[in-house]
C-alpha cells in the first residue's frame, strides 16, 4: 500500500507539472520502465551491485559510459530497482539530464522522488533553494541518486554540491556518453566502459521479441541471425529491428528486404545507422500511423508524454478514424500500443487496469 501511495503522488507531481508548462525531461521514474527488460550484462550488473553496495564509507561516483542506445539506462534502472540495492539505501532518487536540460527541473524531479511531493511552496523557491531543501533531505541516511544521460561537466557542476558526504556509504550513479564528464565526477574511480552485445546475447534477445511469440521455419531463423550479425551488437537497433520482424508477418521476400536493407548499414557511423533502422521501421509503418508516430517530434527529448494528453492532441489533429463501436479514445490508445509493440515508442507507466498511463521514445 505505502509503495502504491508512492506511485500515485509521483504521478500526480508529473501532471502538476505539466499543467505548469515545465519540462518533463528530469522527472523521477521510479523502477524498471515496463519496456527495458535486460538480456546479457549479467557479470557486469553484479559488479555494479557490490561497488554500489559495498566499499568505502565516503560518497563515491560510479559511472557507466557508452554510445546512445548501448544499454546503460537499461542497466542503471535495472541496479536501481533491485531489491538488495532498494533495502541496502534509504533514499533512492534519479534524475535525466539529456543533451539540454534545465537545473530547476532535476531539482523538482530529485525532490519529488525523495519527498514525494512538489508544493507550491518548492515552486515558489529559486534554484539555490531547491538545492539546499535537495542537500538537506540527503542527509538524512545513505542514499543513491542515479543521473542517467548527462552530457556535459557543466551539467555535472551545476547540481553536485547538492550530493552531501556523510560518510554513510552513499553513491551516485551516472550515465554518460562523454568519457570526460564521467572521469570529472567519478574523482579518480576509472568508469565502466558499456560494451556492444556479443552475437549470442543479441541472437537471445531478438529470438526472445520474435520467435518465442510466434512458429517460424528454419529459413526465418537463418535470415534472423543474419540481421542479428548485421546490427552489430548494438541494443537500440536489435529492439527496432524485432518490433519491425514481429509485424511484417511470414513473407519471406519483405525479410530478405530487411537483410538487405540491415546490411547495408554495416560499416557506418553508429548515428546513421540508428537513423537508417529507425527510417526502415517507418517505412513498414501502416498509414495511419505514419502521422501518429511524427507527432511526437513536438515533445521535447526524454520527456513523459501523459498518454490522456496525448489522446487529446491527437484527436484535435484529426488523426483518429472513429471505428465503429469504439471511441476515439479506444482507437487512440490501439494505435499506440501499435507503436509500442514496434519499440518505436515506449511504455513508462501502467495502470492497475492495465492502461498505459505514461509513454515516451528514445533520445
Amino acid at each position: 500500500m505505502k509503495k502504491w501511495m508512492e506511485i500515485q503522488n509521483n504521478l500526480k507531481n508529473i501532471q502538476d507539472l505539466k499543467a505548469q508548462n515545465l519540462s518533463l525531461v528530469s522527472t523521477s521514474r521510479h523502477g524498471l520502465e515496463p519496456d527495458d527488460k535486460m538480456v546479457g550484462l549479467e557479470n557486469e550488473f553484479e559488479m555494479m551491485q557490490d561497488q554500489l553496495a559495498r566499499g568505502a564509507r565516503e560518497l563515491e561516483v560510479v559511472s557507466l559510459v557508452g554510445m546512445g542506445g548501448i544499454g546503460k539506462t537499461t542497466l542503471a534502472n535495472k541496479i536501481y530497482s533491485d531489491p538488495f540495492i532498494m533495502s541496502h539505501f534509504d533514499i533512492r532518487a534519479k534524475a535525466i539530464f539529456s543533451q539540454e536540460y534545465y537545473a530547476r527541473n532535476v531539482l523538482l524531479g530529485l525532490l519529488s522522488s525523495i519527498s514525494e511531493k512538489i508544493d507550491e511552496f518548492h515552486e515558489q523557491q529559486n534554484d539555490d533553494q531547491l538545492a539546499d531543501r535537495l542537500q538537506k533531505l540527503l542527509k538524512y541516511g545513505s542514499y543513491l541518486i542515479v543521473i542517467d544521460d548527462i552530457w556535459t561537466r557543466e551539467a555535472w557542476d551545476s547540481i553536485k554540491r547538492c550530493f552531501p558526504d556523510c560518510n554513510n556509504g552513499s553513491r551516485i550513479l551516472m550515465t554518460t556518453r562523454n568519457v570526460e564528464v564521467a572521469e570529472c565526477a567519478s574523482s579518480g574511480k576509472t568508469p565502466y566502459h558499456m560494451r556492444l552485445m556479443n552475437f549470442n546475447e543479441s541472437w537471445s534477445l531478438l529470438y526472445e521479441k520474435v520467435f518465442v511469440k510466434d512458429y517460424f521455419s528454419p529459413e526465418f531463423e537463418q535470415l534472423g541471425k543474419k540481421i542479428t550479425l548485421n546490427c552489430g551488437g548494438l541494443p537500440l537497433a536489435l529492439v527496432l529491428i524485432a518490433g519491425l520482424l514481429s509485424k511484417i508477418g511470414k513473407s519471406l521476400d519483405e525479410w530478405k528486404s530487411i537483410v538487405k536493407n540491415v546490411s547495408s548499414t554495416v560499416n557506418t557511423g553508429v548515428n546513421v545507422q540508428y537513423m537508417r533502422v529507425v527510417a526502415l521501421s517507418y517505412h513498414y509503418l501502416p498509414h495511419h500511423l505514419k502521422p501518429c508516430f511524427l507527432y511526437f517530434a513536438i515533445f521535447q527529448e526524454d520527456e513523459l508524454i501523459l498518454v490522456n494528453k496525448l489522446v487529446e492532441l491527437w484527436a484535435a489533429e484529426g488523426f483518429m478514424k472513429v471505428e465503429e463501436r469504439k471511441s476515439i479514445e479506444e482507437v487512440a490508445e490501439k494505435c499506440l500500443k501499435e507503436l509500442i509493440d514496434r519499440s518505436l515508442i515506449s511504455n513508462r507507466n501502467l495502470r492497475f487496469d492495465g492502461k498505459i498511463e505514461i509513454c515516451g521514445m528514445h533520445d
